[in-house]
């Protein structure tokens, strides 16, 4: 195999040699093999059940290695460049996804936890530094005879590159296997991203103070240290007023591309600001995105910039991969091996010891041992500040490199050891385990109702269910239906329906009801197909203009399935029958025959059905009566007992409003007085005669009393 390659490698670059290839066509040739390498890696690892990062780099490698001295010097150039830029957009995209509720619950382990293993991985990541600067066929293992480690640095950027793990590799993999919301996945990315949060100010300041001590002192010397620190509290305190603002500004133009050029330029122009400010490119993206994470649109921005982001991500771990130094990873592989077991394990070694010394036991600690091994992708980005400042030389660089991308190989194989490990630690020394019971905080929206787009009507359905105390989120994807829910102080979320993203932030897992009301029937079908991807058993309901409509919804199994037109119609007929004096019991009740007509096929399977045409039917029978008990009546002063309405009337008295104090059930030696309304149930002719008893015969007929008739 190694031959195969060898000789494939070897006509790629006789080939190169006798072709004139411009600088475009080796760029275009670069961008082509990176896309089909991404391609083909993400198939496999996709095939293989692993993640898609695992097959990008182990891709990138082989192509790197096959044709990337046949690229040329400009498109090897352009290939970095596109990987800076997916590093940043990477880092901002995490940035978004960071999220004070989702540490909240396992604070204590995140912050303290995480912060004791950055320290000590610090300090021994810069002890195994310092070893191997005092071995000189290690130091001085090199073609040219420039030491590894150069300066104290160097020692101390080596140890920064491996205190945090790889926040993309632990997520893809939590999430492929189902365990992101456990308590094992909500503590391993709570401490990922205290890590990462950690990574990029240790960096700086190694930095700054390097510079500062090779520069000799003096004020000037403190400018970079005061430049960026002074970046990162404007983008902390101004950014966090004004960044949002701008998001809001993208979002009133009602444009998908406009909002999402808007943000990819808020990353990338903070990127740019931050070098300026002798800020690394990638941490300014990075901070950008934590500031947006909290507003409004942090949502909407994550769901726009995700196809985006995941192109560049690609572009970014192949580009990594293409990047390894194959001939030197053959002439150090033993190094590079021994380097990424002791990186790794330093780090995962000691997160195991401090969950199980706060009292995370049973499944963590192993999972952290195991799933925390991938070293962060955030090691790139200060090799590559070490580089440029002279602190790292070009073999550090190969050799942090070839560490860095085999940790992230190995790491997805590595986390495989969980289960196994943890199930033979249970059948021998755990037996007995004593575990801390861990409850985590049940999801502010369960057995709720999602209500997608809709405008007006899904407003008023809000309403409806709050005052019902029922728990719902409106999902709009139009801004001003969207500040205008905000102004009514609903629960709303601003984004595409159609995005995974989205409809998590609504925790479509745990909802009862889907209802889209989006104007184009495809899209609402999508929503749905989405939605049950997340919850098979959602329920939705729909609204169909057209019988068409109507038949496609009956085939894709809405639930319930509303005909809008038709209701219309049936509303309209009852305010026309009010206007000519028919009462409302007779109305209601031959709206609800047709209307039971109506939709009778769609609903003649369902078990319920028969059941609620028989509660119809009771219902068309009896109606309930209110009436006003007139000074002259026969009933005034007399108990409900002693006035004998039943036996006179067949009516039954169900409730009494005296002085504006309701009496619902009255018992029978309740006294009725002038001016009471009487609440009574019974028949339309029945009706008739209670409304006679509650007048004097002298009053008239019961047709000019005042009463309303209610259907039950």
């Amino acid at each position: 195999m190694a031959d195969y390659l060898t000789r494939i490698r070897s006509w790629f670059l006789e080939l190169t040699s006798n072709m004139s290839v411009t600088d475009e066509d080796a760029i275009l040739t670069a961008l082509l093999l990176i896309v089909v390498t991404g391609l083909i890696g993400g198939a496999v690892a996709k095939k293989l059940k692993q993640p898609l990062i695992l097959g990008y780099i182990l891709a990138g490698v082989v192509v790197g290695y096959l044709f990337k001295a046949g690229l040329g010097e400009v498109a090897n150039t352009a290939v970095n460049s596109l990987a800076n830029v997916g590093v940043a957009l990477l880092l901002f995209s995490m940035g978004l996804e960071f999220s004070k509720k989702d540490i909240r619950p396992v604070f204590r382990i995140a912050v303290f936890g995480a912060l004791a293993q950055v320290l000590f991985t610090f300090l021994a990541g810069t002890g195994i530094a310092w070893l191997l600067s005092r071995d000189p066929s290690v130091n001085y293992a090199g073609d040219t005879k420039i030491p590894l480690f150069s300066s104290n640095v160097s020692l101390f950027l080596f140890g920064i590159c491996f205190v945090s793990t790889s926040t993309a590799v632990v997520l893809k993999t939590l999430s492929s296997k189902g365990f992101e919301n456990s308590l094992s996945g909500r503590v391993m990315i709570g401490v990922s991203i205290v890590q990462d949060l950690t990574v990029m100010p240790l960096m700086l300041l190694v930095c700054q103070l390097g510079a500062l001590s090779s520069a000799g002192g003096g004020v000037s010397s403190l400018m970079p240290l005061i430049l960026s620190t002074t970046f990162m509290a404007l983008m902390l305190t101004v950014g966090a007023r004004y960044l949002p603002k701008l998001t809001e500004h993208a979002a009133r133009l009602e444009s998908k591309e406009l909002f999402l050029l808007s943000i990819t330029g808020i990353a990338l122009v903070s990127g740019a600001i931050s070098v300026a400010m002798h800020v690394s490119f990638s941490f300014g993206a990075f901070l950008a995105g934590i500031v947006l994470s909290d507003s409004a649109y942090g949502k909407k921005a994550l769901s726009e910039l995700s196809p985006v982001r995941d192109f560049f991500a690609m572009l970014f771990f192949v580009s990594i991969g293409m990047m390894l130094d194959v001939r030197y990873l053959g002439m150090h592989w033993w190094l590079v091996a021994v380097l990424v077991i002791l990186t790794g394990f330093a780090r995962t070694a000691f997160l195991a010891a401090v969950t199980w010394l706060f009292k995370y036991r049973n499944v963590i600690p192993v999972a952290m041992l195991f799933g925390m091994f991938p070293t962060s992708e955030i090691a790139f980005v200060v090799i590559g500040t070490g580089l440029m400042a002279g602190f790292i030389t070009t073999e550090l660089y190969s050799l942090i490199l070839c560490v860095v991308v085999c940790s992230m190989i190995v790491g997805p194989i590595i986390n495989n050891l969980t289960a196994p490990v943890y199930s033979l630690l249970r059948r021998t020394v755990w037996r007995n385990l004593q575990s801390r019971k861990i409850e985590l905080p049940q999801p502010d929206l369960e057995d709720h109702m999602v209500l997608i787009g809709g405008g007006r009507i899904s407003r008023v359905i809000a309403h409806v269910l709050t005052r019902l105390k029922l728990k719902y989120v409106i999902v709009e994807p139009f801004y001003d239906a969207y500040r205008e829910a905000q102004a009514e102080g609903l629960n709303v979320i601003y984004g595409d329906p159609m995005s995974d993203i989205i409809l998590t932030a609504a925790h479509i897992r745990d909802a009862k009801v889907l209802v889209p009301m989006i104007d184009k029937l495809e899209e609402c079908l999508a929503i749905i197909e989405l939605a049950r991807r997340f919850n098979p058993d959602i329920l939705t309901v729909m609204c169909a203009a057209s019988p068409e409509n109507e038949k496609r919804l009956s085939d894709e199994t809405v639930n319930e399935i509303i005909l809008s037109n038709f209701e219309v119609s049936l509303e309209l007929t009852r305010r026309i029958l009010v206007l000519n004096d028919i009462s409302e019991a007779r109305i209601q009740n031959y709206l609800d025959s047709v209307r039971a007509s109506r939709y009778k096929p769609m609903l003649e399977d369902s078990p319920a059905f028969a059941l609620a045409e028989k509660i119809r039917a009771f219902n068309g029978m009896i109606a309930l009566q209110w009436t006003q008990v007139q000074p002259d009546s026969p009933l005034v002063g007399r108990s409900i007992e002693e006035s004998q309405v039943r036996a006179r009337t067949g009516m039954s008295i169900v409730g009494v409003i005296h002085k504006g104090r309701i009496d619902a059930n009255p018992r029978p030696d309740t006294v009725l007085h002038a001016g009471d309304l009487i609440a009574a149930i019974g028949s339309e002719e029945q009706a008739a005669a209670f409304v006679q008893l509650t007048h004097s015969p002298m009053a008239g007929s019961p047709e000019s009393a005042t009463t309303m008739a209610i259907p039950i």
